[in-house]
């Protein structure tokens, strides 16, 4: 039997903050440790949760030393290792893309750049993602936007996030209400998103003061971080929604209380599907989204789309399932079979099909 040659792999993450969607990168190569013809490193932030989480799992650790966008210190490191051989540089985000493009452009060389696109919006800096080999969008509504930047449709390939329903076994109800101080008569609505540009809390904000008005028992726990906390924290007291709103940052162990919540929302500026939002609809929590297209179909998912920068549309959503226990329980039971279709298997392959096509021109 013919041995397949193995495709050597350097995963590249800044590792700046710790988005839920950067758990992708830990499952990815935590799955790809079983694929016998991968050989795998990742080059990241020294320190950072991803440098720990993979060195845990005997994945060799490139620790780069990044304290801005482009460092030369990570600039100088990453430059030694990329050249050592490998079939296949993934950028998992764009300040790694930034880098792996410097180094490729300083060497004279075209690198087999495998880059990963997983927020919405037209990217700020297109020559980036039009130079890389492959561009992984985690939906259509992202590569609707790449493509719109001027990236070839051939290269830009859509793999959604995945899941890995095992990981949110066993839910501890419980964990998050006392953490944000929600007594279990509170009606708890719930986000997990960084707290950066691409997200828009502003309208969710503005629907909170709607919702609040109507449902006196309703209570927010935002979490996430980033550069924006500042802002939002001014905002919530100017909107009158202290104590009906909080941003506690950072949890561990979250995602195994995401029981805890009633309603889960994703504030999107485009279609897609963050991986804390799988994560939510994978226990039974049903889901309202802004971001939502026209010709999107959510029947029978347990998804509640809304338009972009509506917040009447989405209290009304959220006030909707909020007063309808039925309706509630009917979308949970959608939710968890919609997340069986989006089953980490479906991501590593798609992933894994990219590498091939790059590895083997």
């Amino acid at each position: 039997m013919r041995t397949r040659s193995p495709i050597r792999v350097l995963h590249v993450e800044s590792g700046q903050e710790w988005r839920a969607t950067r758990d992708q990168v830990r499952l990815l190569v935590e799955a790809l440790m079983d694929v016998p013809h991968v050989r795998q490193a990742v080059a990241t932030l020294e320190g950072s949760r991803l440098a720990v989480e993979a060195e845990e799992l005997g994945i060799p650790i490139i620790p780069l030393p990044w304290t801005t966008d482009s460092d030369p210190r990570a600039l100088r490191t990453l430059a030694r290792v990329a050249g050592t051989g490998w079939e296949v540089l993934h950028a998992h985000d764009s300040q790694a893309l930034r880098l792996l493009l410097y180094i490729g452009a300083l060497e004279g060389s075209n690198p087999s750049i495998v880059a990963s696109r997983r927020i919405g919006g037209r990217p700020p800096a297109r020559w980036k993602w039009r130079r890389a080999r492959l561009v992984l969008a985690v939906s259509h509504g992202v590569r609707d936007d790449l493509l719109r930047s001027g990236v070839e449709p051939e290269r830009v390939w859509v793999v959604p996030n995945g899941v890995d329903v095992r990981e949110l076994e066993p839910q501890r109800p419980g964990r998050i209400r006392e953490h944000v101080g929600a007594s279990p008569e509170h009606a708890l609505i719930g986000s997990f998103a960084a707290l950066e540009p691409d997200r828009d809390h502003d309208t969710l904000l503005e629907a909170a003061v709607r919702v609040c008005a109507a449902r006196p028992d309703a209570r927010f726990a935002l979490l996430g971080d980033g550069s924006q906390r500042g802002r939002l924290e001014g905002r919530i007291e100017r909107l009158g929604l202290g104590g009906r709103v909080c941003l506690p940052g950072y949890v561990p162990d979250a995602r195994l209380s995401m029981v805890d919540f009633d309603l889960f929302v994703l504030p999107a500026r485009s279609v897609e599907m963050s991986s804390s939002a799988l994560e939510a609809l994978a226990v039974g929590v049903p889901l309202v989204t802004t971001g939502a297209r026209s010709d999107e179909r959510f029947e029978g998912t347990g998804i509640e789309p809304v338009p972009p920068g509506d917040p009447e549309a989405l209290a009304d959503a959220l006030l909707g399932l909020l007063a309808d226990a039925e309706r509630r329980a009917a979308a949970a039971w959608d939710a968890r079979r919609f997340a069986e279709t989006h089953g980490l298997s479906s991501m590593v392959e798609g992933t894994l099909a990219a590498y091939e096509a790059v590895a083997r021109g």
